[in-house]
């Protein structure tokens, strides 16, 4: 049986949760518990489509005691006094024992060029902090192209790259060492073989992206696939392993 670490996870009801979503902590784990998901990386949904700062607090709340959450904090780069200066969110995150961030550069309407986001990204870089985003929250394929090239000692991980994806994705995989992807709403045919078969694997995330997405459909996805057992737990908890336990808070 494989290990299973769900990297794409959020907490909390969004704006437009079906009725019968997802809801709790104990509803998450309860998920988590039917198809053996040890851990799971959560961001909270008031930090997504609400408030940041009280999403995140939140989170920690939630996950007080739980250990088998690691959390993810939303954040934007500093603006005045609206949000917090890099150095006093990476010491909040340490204190709270936060292993990622989440973007919404879309949702919260901020440019992620060096102009704007330059100090607080290179503060994530010097702690080996991985940047999660989805590709809803950038303009086009190059903008993460760019993301990556402006920002080459961050590490970054594209959540739900969407169907058909590969003739994008593949070629700034290929670019890009610094690009992580995850899995669950990667849904081109065969996509996971390619990708290994081309030597990407090491950089395969799993996720759900519950509850929004199906954790039985993700995990189906990666268990019927024509990978070697090697490479599916390397996907399912390995990698992802690897590159939080990287992170030097």
């Amino acid at each position: 049986m494989l290990r299973i670490i769900d990297v794409n996870c959020r907490l909390g009801r969004g704006p437009a949760d079906p009725e019968g979503s997802l809801r709790t902590k104990e509803a998450l784990l309860a998920l988590m518990d039917d198809f053996h998901v040890e851990k799971a990386v959560a961001y909270h949904a008031v930090a997504e489509f609400s408030d940041p700062m009280l999403g995140n607090a939140l989170l920690t709340e939630e996950t007080e005691g739980c250990g088998r959450f690691w959390r993810q904090w939303a954040v934007l780069p500093a603006l005045w006094d609206l949000y917090p200066a890099p150095e006093e969110w990476i010491a909040a995150m340490q204190e709270q024992g936060v292993r990622s961030v989440r973007l919404f550069p879309k949702r919260y309407g901020h440019s992620l060029k060096r102009y704007a986001a330059g100090p607080l990204l290179d503060a994530l870089a010097a702690h080996r902090l991985p940047a999660f985003l989805s590709l809803d929250q950038l303009s086009c394929w190059d903008a993460l192209y760019d993301l990556c090239e402006d920002y080459p000692a961050n590490r970054f991980v594209l959540c739900s790259p969407g169907y058909r994806c590969l003739r994008y994705l593949a070629p700034i995989l290929e670019h890009c060492p610094n690009l992580w992807v995850e899995t669950s709403n990667l849904l081109s045919h065969d996509g996971l073989t390619d990708l290994c078969a081309h030597g990407l694997g090491p950089r395969l995330l799993f996720g759900s992206g519950a509850p929004e997405a199906s954790l039985a459909a993700a995990a189906s996805q990666l268990l019927l696939s024509d990978l070697e057992e090697s490479d599916k737990q390397r996907i399912a908890a390995g990698n992802a392993e690897r590159l939080l336990d990287e992170v030097t808070l």
